[in-house]
């Protein structure tokens, strides 16, 4: 099934808009530039809304030519598509951010009923955002979903060349790359990348067997030019799509570390106990046996408290399924702690634009509280620090505790630009 963002458009010059028939009135009575201009000034999180008005707006709005009107006026806006679990319904439920915004709250979009309900991997690229493998009653997927952003439609994409579950996935050079996952560690699939315009996937090279490739955790895209993978102990893996080459990168010291995202060309994680870190993107060029030298954002110690103790971030998949492996050695040895989410962050990061978003939970009286903060970021020159500084901070949603499970889960948090 063809990916309706990569179909070829017409010229400019010669689009039309191919509205649904309606007795003309307001807007559609205006020329066809003026009303893509008016509407191509109104907020992305007011879309949903003003949709519900008539078959002609939900029309226009749903438009590509709206969309390119938007980029050329450069009203495009960055929102952020989260995926929630939220108890007692397993099946995952989708959301919009728009931190811009005056009401800033979570907008739920069409979710999917037949979405693996965990352990999927995730990537917005173009105007959508791609949805692959997963895991259902056990099993690992091999499908491939699509979610058009514009439109909140869903289609299926061409499958994986092999099914996996918690593998990781990363954009480069417009192709997406997917590694790891499945339960043949020796596969020749091990790696595949997808060509969205071509809608192929073709396998990457083996990875060379001294670089030890267990299940992968987590991923990044360093300088638009490679992805860079890490298992559960803190080792990295990297590809370079341009030389077909796998490269062996160095070792975090910590395997509590979580919530890898890069704002421009600075990494950053979340760790336990409420800390934000940073590092220089540069530091994972170096070769073992040099680890990653981490630093605190300094500023966000009022945060600190509230981050520790949330625990909004799933680690299902194959990390839950180690730490459950483990759990008798845990529980004869008598240590403390026991949950897997109890050592790990329960808060996620991304990103509005050059500023940091932080998500996570405060479970209060009779209520759960989803929050998020956006943080602007700078560099001082005379320490080489980066500071935080908090712009706004407030509950985006609320729920009431189930009597079985008082957190929700985010699955994914994905910034997207329309």
């Amino acid at each position: 099934m063809l990916n309706p963002c990569d179909v070829e458009e017409e010229p400019s010059h010669t689009k039309k808009l191919k509205l649904s028939s309606s007795s003309p009135n307001g807007l559609s009575l205006l020329p066809e530039e003026m009303v893509l201009s008016c509407l191509a000034r109104v907020s992305r999180s007011d879309h949903d809304s003003l949709s519900l008005v008539s078959k002609w707006h939900r029309s226009v709005l749903f438009a590509p030519e709206l969309y390119s009107f938007r980029s050329l006026l450069g009203c495009t806006e960055n929102l952020i598509y989260l995926c929630l679990r939220i108890p007692p319904d397993l099946n995952p439920r989708w959301f919009t951010l728009s931190p811009k915004s005056h009401n800033r709250r979570l907008v739920p979009v069409r979710s999917y009923f037949d979405q693996p309900p965990e352990a999927s991997s995730m990537v917005a690229h173009g105007c959508g955002i791609y949805i692959m493998g997963g895991r259902i009653e056990g099993r690992a997927s091999s499908t491939v979903l699509f979610l058009d952003c514009r439109s909140h439609t869903w289609s299926t994409l061409p499958s994986m060349g092999v099914a996996r579950y918690s593998s990781v996935a990363g954009v480069v050079d417009g192709k997406i790359y997917v590694l790891g996952g499945c339960d043949d560690p020796k596969s020749s699939k091990w790696g595949e990348v997808f060509d969205p315009k071509k809608q192929t996937w073709d396998a990457l090279p083996i990875p060379p067997p001294q670089y030890n490739i267990p299940s992968m955790c987590e991923i990044i895209v360093l300088e638009e030019e490679k992805v860079v993978a890490r298992n559960g102990a803190g080792r990295c893996l990297s590809y370079i799509p341009s030389e077909s080459k796998w490269k062996k990168g160095n070792k975090d010291i910590s395997a509590m570390r979580r919530c890898w995202h890069v704002i421009e060309n600075v990494m950053y994680c979340s760790e336990s106990g409420g800390r934000i870190l940073w590092c220089e993107a540069r530091e994972w060029e170096r070769p073992e046996p040099e680890v990653v030298e981490w630093r605190e954002v300094m500023g966000l110690e009022a945060l600190r408290e509230t981050l520790a103790a949330s625990k909004l971030v799933n680690y299902g998949g194959r990390l839950l399924d180690h730490w459950e492996s483990v759990k008798p050695r845990r529980l004869a040895a008598r240590l403390e702690k026991m949950e897997l989410d109890e050592y790990l962050p329960g808060h996620k990061l991304s990103n509005s634009g050059p500023n940091m978003l932080i998500f996570w939970d405060v479970l209060a009286p009779h209520k759960l509280e989803i929050w998020c903060a956006e943080i602007s970021l700078e560099r001082r020159k005379e320490t080489g620090e980066i500071r935080g500084n908090i712009v706004w901070s407030e509950a985006v949603m609320t729920l009431d505790p189930t009597p079985h499970q008082h957190h929700c889960k985010i699955l994914y948090a994905l910034p997207l630009n329309l």
